[in-house]
C-alpha cells in the first residue's frame, strides 16, 4: 500500500512538472525565424528575440480561453497534490481520496 501512495504522490509531481513545462515553455510553434506559444509570438530579427503581439487574425476569445485553461489545470493540479497530502494524514484507513480525485478531474 505504501508504494501504491508513493506511486500516485509522483504521479502527482509529474503531472505538476509537465502542465508548468507546457504552461511556461515559449515553443509550441518554433520555425527558423519564429516562435509561437500562447502567450506570445517571438521573431528572431538580427540575432535577438524580438517579442511581438500574436497577430490579429487569430482568434482572441481562443487564445484567452487556452491560456485560462492553462493556468486553471496548472492550479487544480497543485491543489491536488496538497489535498492528497491533506487525506493522507486525515483520513481513516481504506477511504477513498475523493476530494482529490475530482480536483484531478478538474485539472484534465
Amino acid at each position: 500500500m505504501l508504494v501504491l501512495l508513493a506511486a500516485i504522490f509522483l504521479l502527482h509531481i509529474a503531472c505538476i512538472c509537465l502542465l508548468l513545462a507546457a504552461t511556461i515553455h515559449n515553443a509550441w510553434w518554433m520555425a527558423d525565424s519564429m516562435s509561437t506559444d500562447i502567450w506570445a509570438r517571438w521573431t528572431l530579427t538580427g540575432g535577438n528575440w524580438n517579442y511581438t503581439e500574436i497577430p490579429v487574425h487569430y482568434p482572441k476569445e481562443y487564445l484567452q480561453a487556452v491560456q485560462a485553461s492553462s493556468v486553471l489545470a496548472c492550479i487544480f493540479c497543485i491543489l491536488g497534490l496538497f489535498v492528497f497530502v491533506a487525506q493522507l494524514y486525515t483520513l481513516p484507513k481504506g477511504k477513498r481520496f475523493l476530494f482529490t480525485g475530482a480536483f484531478q478531474l478538474l485539472a484534465c
